[in-house]
């Protein structure tokens, strides 16, 4: 009876108990809806009167609608960045033919035309039939546009003549960006889109030179403060990569580097002679690097640098500095230092130079870069001469 009795009020005590949480779910879910609507109401309101520049950190990308299969292919082109000398285009039969002589050195056949198929199949183009040569020199492709009814003749073509390799690429890096914004970055925001930027961490301004070239398509890299043969007299700046430093420390403030400039694709040494010396400094350095598929610069602010040497034996695309732009050693001397640039291009085709991030750097950078124009030299990101074209696109 006793047990019985037990079980009726354990009954009756479960059933007020479940009363009691069902109310409490109710109370609870009226609530919760009460707060998502508040908070979508004041979502909407914030959006309203927020402006464009409220945030420091948003990712963008060109929005821009490519029409028709005929500016597509003329997009794919210039994404391969085939110089306009290359490409042929003329009519024939109701036709549109294009030849294009492909870089056979940093481009092969098979890439442009896996290339172009997907950017035209993506604007609803048709490719109706596509053929190569016995002797792999040449791809024919067909394309029909349905909107236009047009048909395009696409003809690739590798260069069997030598006329790349008169052709000089020239990456040019501004270093020391950070320490401004305003009508002076606009300026520097002009240049060429070409030109890589490099940001000095933990500066005012750093996140936003970052995002501001990110929204051109620019390239950024970091510009890592490393210890230089004179300091304490020369500063690197804050949270700089010390020789005295530990392998954990030199990976904790290279991967701080990283986080807060996400956007920037690798890397270069400010100052360093001292630090750029030392395997042991620069390994863990450069294993940051690799770890997030970025790039290495070595500068070479010391000629004892392993920078380079390192990156290259741990397989981080790299490549090192041929020329200061604004060194002192041909203080203005526009001519001169223009001079060099066409000096070393008769020697190479690949040239990195670094200029700097200020008023009189930027005055005489406008004026080479117009010196050169006509003489065979083709500006290029860093991107371009670090790594594959295959990687790249």
């Amino acid at each position: 009876m006793a047990k019985n009795q037990r079980k009726r009020y354990k009954k009756k005590i479960s059933k007020k108990e479940e009363d009691n949480a069902l109310l409490k779910f109710k109370s609870l879910l009226i609530i919760a809806v009460f707060i998502i609507v508040v908070f979508f109401i004041w979502q909407v309101v914030m959006s309203i009167k927020k402006s464009p520049e409220d945030d420091t950190l948003i990712v963008t990308e060109e929005t821009t609608e490519i029409q028709g299969v005929g500016n597509v292919i003329d997009y794919a082109l210039a994404r391969l960045e085939i110089p306009d000398k290359f490409i042929k285009t003329y009519e024939f039969d109701g036709k549109t033919y294009k030849e294009i002589t492909i870089n056979s050195n940093q481009l092969s056949l098979t890439i442009s035309n896996i290339f172009i198929t997907d950017k035209v199949e993506e604007k609803g183009g048709q490719i109706l039939n596509v053929s190569e040569s016995d002797d792999g020199s040449k791809i024919e492709m067909e394309i029909f546009d349905p909107a236009t009814k047009q048909y395009f003749i696409l003809i690739l073509k590798n260069d069997t003549s030598g006329l790349y390799d008169k052709i000089t690429e020239l990456s040019i890096i501004i270093d020391d960006f950070g320490y401004f914004a305003g009508p002076m970055l606009d300026e520097f925001l002009a240049l060429n889109k070409a030109i890589t930027f490099a940001i000095l961490p933990d500066l005012s301004y750093s996140e936003e030179v970052m995002q501001k070239a990110y929204n051109q398509g620019r390239e950024t890299i970091i510009h890592v403060p490393m210890e230089p043969e004179t300091y304490p007299k020369d500063d690197p700046g804050k949270n700089a990569i010390y020789v005295d430093l530990s392998e954990n420390e030199i990976t904790k403030r290279m991967k701080r580097f990283i986080k807060q400039l996400p956007l920037c694709i690798g890397a270069n040494n400010h100052m360093g002679s001292l630090a750029t010396q030392h395997e042991n400094v620069m390994r863990p350095v450069l294993q940051v690097l690799k770890t997030n598929d970025m790039c290495f610069i070595d500068s070479r602010t010391s000629a004892k640098t392993v920078g380079c040497t390192l990156a290259e034996d741990m397989e981080v695309p790299t490549y090192q500095r041929d020329i200061f732009l604004d060194s002192g050693e041909y203080p203005d001397r526009i001519a001169a230092k223009t001079e060099k640039i066409l000096d070393l291009a008769l020697r190479t085709n690949k040239i990195v130079v670094i200029s700097h991030a200020k008023k009189s750097s930027l005055d005489e950078l406008k004026q080479i870069l117009k010196n050169l124009e006509g003489n065979n030299i083709k500006l290029v990101p860093v991107t371009d001469i670090v790594l594959p074209k295959e990687y790249v696109l």
